[in-house]
């Protein structure tokens, strides 16, 4: 289609030679091989290390001729110091050297030089920008939806197995949570990616700029996801530790697990009301978060009252982080909220009105 659209329609400056416009689908391809995401930003990128190198290899040629071997010598040369000092990415660093050595390498020294490389680059990067607006243009922020809902199932279903593995005493399960607790990476990073992709999709989409502040909204949220992550793969490794022990774990963390999951729900609930922009159904489940978290604490505070084993007292200090990781990105980490945590487990109220 860009070849098409270059050569045929547009009508470049390309004579009769149909070949001359091969570069368009070559830029489209490039373009369309970026991440979801950043394809914006890295196609401009492209496109100037495509200038540049046109430039670069039009200097060589009228200082040192076309097809020298002096000519390509100073251009792999300025090619590589102008990219690394302007610390381009990989992908422009190949671009911009590629192109300047097009010009000086395969450009016939008989021939008259023109600007086609960078003309057809520009309608082949644009055109492939085109057809991923267009894509993503029905539902911009559907991708945001999907992997957050993928991200805290699979965070509910690692807590859900810590508690399974604690409640049945059983190490080999401990264990299997921890492995499963290592993998939540990818589930984050691909949430960050899907905020990345709904951000592209709404540069160009004009009539969506009002769903903005949903995506910084869910931007801010993906953090405190990062740190619930984090956490929970420290509670497993804990809970692989409390396992091992002779006695079997106390039941008041069993419940309290148990309720933690369902704060991840309410956490979830959340982040799908913002990205869908439904502030009602966002306000009643950040009120749920709140009331959730502090039944979550307050389960397991009797706990307190006796001397605990050091895994316990660890698994608890666990728990209270992802609690409070998961309140922040519900937006549910009000002051009164995070002191009435904190009360509970018997510490001093901190938490001011910001």
């Amino acid at each position: 289609m860009s070849w098409f659209v270059a050569n045929r329609l547009l009508g470049g400056p390309h004579g009769s030679d149909d070949s001359a416009a091969f570069y368009a689908p070559t830029a489209a391809l490039i373009v369309l091989s970026q991440a979801r995401g950043v394809r914006l930003r890295q196609a401009i990128r492209v496109l100037a290390g495509i200038a540049v190198g046109v430039i670069l290899g039009e200097v060589a040629i009228w200082l040192l001729g076309a097809r020298s071997t002096a000519a390509v010598f100073v251009v792999i040369l300025v090619a590589a110091g102008v990219s690394i000092a302007a610390k381009a990415p990989g992908v422009v660093r190949n671009q911009l050297t590629m192109s300047a050595l097009f010009m000086v390498a395969v450009v016939p020294p008989n021939k008259e030089l023109e600007p086609t490389r960078l003309y057809d680059a520009l309608i082949g990067g644009t055109i492939a920008l085109l057809i991923t607006q267009v894509a993503g243009s029905r539902s911009p922020l559907g991708p945001l939806d999907t992997e957050g809902r993928r991200a805290f199932a699979e965070l509910s279903g690692v807590l859900d197995s810590i508690r399974r593995a604690l409640q049945r005493h059983d190490e080999k399960a401990a264990l299997a949570a921890l492995d499963r607790a290592r993998q939540l990476d990818s589930r984050t990073a691909a949430l960050r990616r899907a905020v990345l992709v709904a951000d592209e999709n709404l540069r160009l989409a004009i009539w969506e700029r009002r769903s903005r502040p949903r995506v910084q909204a869910a931007r801010a949220a993906v953090d405190q996801v990062d740190y619930a992550v984090r956490n929970t793969r420290a509670l497993a490794r804990s809970a692989v530790v409390l396992a091992r022990m002779p006695d079997p774990p106390p039941q008041q963390l069993v419940a309290a697990l148990t309720s933690l999951n369902q704060l991840t729900s309410c956490a979830a609930a959340v982040l799908a009301a913002v990205v869908s922009g439904d502030s009602d159904t966002a306000d009643r489940h950040i009120d749920q978060a709140g009331k959730t978290a502090v039944d979550t604490v307050q389960v397991m505070a009797p706990l307190l009252r006796h001397e605990q084993s050091l895994p316990v007292s660890t698994i608890i200090s666990h728990i209270r982080m992802v609690v409070v990781d998961l309140l922040r990105s519900a937006r549910a980490d009000k002051p009164e909220v995070l002191n009435a945590i904190d009360q509970a487990l018997d510490l001093p109220p901190i938490w001011k009105e910001r």
